[in-house]
């Protein structure tokens, strides 16, 4: 009889060697894939609001909330314009969520529902 940790790695071994790779079939490779990163939405529902000036809130990654519409944004940054206050360059990274403003019952000449 075998030691067991020696059987436990020949049962190991044989089934390895027991498995057929896709290489070895004729047919095509059926890995699952991984979701990608980004879905490039977020690019378009912000360029949206921009074009809409739509009031937003933006949640910062420390729960501060800034409130305004984004006039300007790119890869890394987001212009925040606000009536009463000063407009803001917000860092993405910095950006835990935004969402539309419900304090805003018109926006962009559609009303709210």
């Amino acid at each position: 009889m075998l030691p067991q940790p020696l059987l436990s790695s020949v049962c190991i071994l044989a089934h390895m060697g027991a498995r057929t790779h896709s290489s070895d079939r004729n047919e095509p490779s059926r890995r699952k894939h991984s979701p990608s990163e980004s879905t490039n939405k977020e690019a378009a529902y912000i360029a949206w609001l921009s074009k809409t000036r739509t009031p937003v809130v933006v949640k910062m990654v420390d729960d501060e909330e800034v409130s305004g519409w984004i006039e300007y944004f790119d890869r890394n940054i987001i212009r925040l314009t606000r009536d009463q206050d000063s407009n803001l360059f917000i860092y993405k990274e910095r950006v835990k969520y935004l969402y539309e403003d419900p304090a805003h019952e018109q926006v962009a000449g559609r009303s709210r529902t």
